[in-house]
């Protein structure tokens, strides 16, 4: 019975070592058949642009007071009125034009308010019915113009641009009704002209008492009010610059109580945005250079402004002022926003950071496979995003720009479409591949 016993333990320890060399070719025979497979990605020209996030705070010619320090900029109610604008947001206006009217009550207020719907329908059908002298209209080039009319609705809407969207709805519909009668359809608008003309008159506007409103200088009106006009002084900043702790204290501010306020007028079409920075940032903005600014939050991209000041570099964070000479609709909204600041903008190729390899001669580049054979090609990297490096061919040239011999390595150069090889086993230069995906 022992001498079994003995037996089946040999048996065991048979097995056992009989497992573990089966094992062991499994393993190698799955380690050198990976080593003759690599996973590759095809690369292209691309663009890539180098950001700053930033929080800045919009400063504008909007706290102009008079002697007596009332405000001037801010349009308040008086008497108890009701005011209407008769100028839409961002409407340039000069000293004394008419930007709104006023009337004793709501009632009168809201009777003109119909009245100049009703006018503007008017003028819309009477602008559309006289389409029907068209003798001749491109129906293929109408297409595209509807097509961009509609894209143009929709991209108001997601950027939130939604004061615009009546007028993009009427460019639709008079696109459309051009093609309507362009392609043979009758339509008839008098009787919808003389119900619109009817229902104006019975308002008898002409009876109500009202007074034109008159710009007190010129500049750019806006109806809405954020409470933030007066928070910074604006004149300050075409020759001071700020601190770090100042547009702090912008971006934690409360506004002031503005109720009462109609609008505003915007003096200028120049304002500033008032951001910090990390100090190890700074190198990137220099005072005089031109940058690109994005509000993405705004549906806003690739702003022209100007670095106007650079704060001293004490602390950690550095101030930094930027300005801009364009003024519309959606820029004088901007208040306490997100910003993308693009300090420089690389054209190379994108290469994942698993591609980057080192050859013998330290050289940095990466395997491309070309056929079945791999090939070490070296680059030039342009910059260092997350997981991924915007890259060149390692060309290098002198001052009358010609190719430097003694720096460029005489090795295969990247190319687009090349096929760069991003997780593989073993590699160097010349292996044969076996097989790739």
């Amino acid at each position: 019975m022992k001498k079994l016993s003995r037996d089946m333990k040999t048996v065991v320890i048979m097995l056992i070592v009989f497992g573990v060399i089966i094992l062991a070719y499994i393993v190698q025979d799955i380690y050198f058949s990976g080593a003759g497979k690599v996973e590759t990605e095809y690369i292209t020209q691309t663009e890539e642009k180098e950001v700053v996030s930033v929080s800045g705070f919009v400063v504008r010619d909007e706290n102009r007071t008079d002697e007596a320090g009332n405000s001037l900029s801010i349009l308040y109610i008086q008497n108890g009125r009701v005011y209407i604008p008769t100028v839409t947001d961002s409407t340039s206006v000069a000293y004394g034009d008419s930007i709104a009217v006023s009337f004793a009550s709501e009632e009168q207020a809201q009777s003109y308010r119909q009245a100049m719907e009703l006018q503007s329908k008017i003028d819309y059908l009477k602008t559309l019915q006289e389409q029907d002298s068209l003798s001749y209209v491109n129906v293929v080039a109408l297409n595209s113009e509807i097509s961009a009319a509609i894209h143009e609705y929709l991209r108001l809407i997601d950027s939130n641009k939604l004061s615009s969207l009546d007028e993009a709805v009427r460019k639709i519909n008079y696109k459309l009704t051009t093609k309507q009668i362009a392609t043979g359809s009758e339509l008839d608008f008098s009787k919808l002209l003389k119900r619109y003309e009817k229902q104006k008159k019975a308002l008898n506007v002409s009876s109500v008492h009202m007074s034109d409103i008159l710009s007190p200088y010129a500049g750019y009106f806006v109806s809405s009010v954020d409470g933030y006009e007066t928070k910074f002084d604006f004149s300050s900043l075409a020759t001071e610059s700020v601190t770090a702790k100042q547009v702090d204290e912008l971006l934690q501010s409360k506004p002031e109580d503005v109720t009462g306020a109609y609008g505003k007028i915007i003096g200028q079409h120049t304002w500033y945005l008032l951001c910090y920075i990390p100090q190890n940032r700074v190198g990137v903005v220099k005072r005089g250079n031109q940058v690109s600014v994005s509000f993405p939050e705004k549906g806003i991209y690739d702003l022209d402004m100007r670095v106007q000041s650079v704060s001293d570099r004490a602390d950690k964070n550095v101030a930094v002022v930027l300005k801009c000479t364009q003024m519309n609709e959606a820029l004088s909204g901007l208040r306490k926003e997100k910003a993308e600041i693009t300090v420089n903008t690389y054209k190379g190729f994108q290469i994942s950071n698993d591609a980057l390899v080192e050859n013998k001669d330290g050289l940095t580049g990466v395997y491309v496979l070309a056929g079945k054979r791999v090939v070490f090609k070296p680059i030039k990297i342009l910059y260092y995003a997350d997981n991924h490096v915007m890259a060149a061919p390692a060309v290098y040239y002198n001052e009358d720009g010609e190719i430097d011999k003694e720096k460029t390595p005489d090795l295969p150069r990247l190319a687009a479409y090349d096929r760069v090889i991003v997780k593989g086993k073993n590699l160097y230069d010349g292996k044969v591949i076996d097989s790739a995906t």
